[in-house]
């Protein structure tokens, strides 16, 4: 059934493509581009506890980089760190790069050297849907990172962050945003396939991104950084949120009773 999606889409963007062609190089031309926001990559605080030590590998695009947020204190691995480190020792390990496409990540992980992680959370796909790339190689790609991230580095729980719900991105017009939101969607749709087969797999849907949303509701939100296309510091702030009950669940309780740093 989704693959008769895949062709129904691939047949609006040829009947549409001299528009969605013209739309592609304005939104390139007019939008604003934020870099990747200074500061550790490697935030670790191990020593004088019993407790076992939180390794955390998150990886992936400019979102994982944390492009939208001033900081990386104020981006998602910053403030993973910040919490994590109030429950005991942890490590977290960010590896990303703006434009980073499912085949980027894949060639990272296999270049890096092996370590043990407890945990890894993956932020990628948007640059897949941008740079259409085919669903049967998104899959093959998510299949080979699950493997790698279980096999090489020994994470016990492998998060995928669900692709956002492009169709309400406020910097792109329409006809574009819906059909790169029509792709996000089958995209995602195929992640759920892929994560399905792996026992320690699973994925984090960033509810308050939820699909039901409009641009409008996007806009208001303030969950979204000046560009249009990333998160905020807000953004960031609920996607880590997310993202530690995820991660670790054992110290579900601890998390909730501790003082919050977002």
């Amino acid at each position: 059934m989704i693959y008769f999606k895949v062709l129904a889409l691939n047949l609006a963007i040829v009947l549409l493509s001299p528009v969605v062609l013209i739309q592609a190089l304005w939104v390139r031309k007019k939008t604003t581009v934020l870099p990747e926001p200074e500061g550790e990559r490697v935030l670790a605080s191990v020593e004088g506890s019993l407790l076992p030590l939180t390794n955390l590998l998150v990886v992936g695009d400019s979102a994982a980089a944390g492009v939208g947020a001033l900081t990386q204190q104020g981006a998602l691995t910053g403030l993973l760190y910040s919490s994590l480190s109030q429950i005991g020792p942890a490590r977290v390990s960010l590896y990303a790069k703006t434009g980073f496409k499912s085949e980027d990540v894949l060639s990272l992980l296999r270049d890096l050297p092996c370590e043990n992680f407890s945990s890894a959370l993956i932020s990628i796909g948007v640059n897949d849907v941008t740079k259409f790339v085919s669903l049967m190689r998104w899959q093959q790609n998510i299949d080979a990172i699950s493997t790698l991230l279980t096999h090489k580095f020994g994470c016990k729980r492998i998060v995928f962050t669900a692709l956002p719900p492009i169709h309400c991105f406020p910097a792109l017009p329409q006809p574009l945003r819906a059909l790169l939101g029509w792709r996000a969607l089958l995209l995602n749709q195929a992640l759920v396939k892929s994560v399905t087969a792996c026992s320690n797999a699973e994925i984090l849907y960033v509810t308050a991104l939820n699909l039901g949303g409009t641009v409008a509701d996007i806009q208001r939100s303030g969950l979204m950084a000046e560009d249009g296309f990333h998160p905020s510091s807000k953004g960031y702030e609920i996607w880590a949120r997310l993202a530690l009950d995820k991660i670790t669940p054992i110290h579900h309780a601890d998390i909730n009773g501790s003082k919050k740093t977002f």
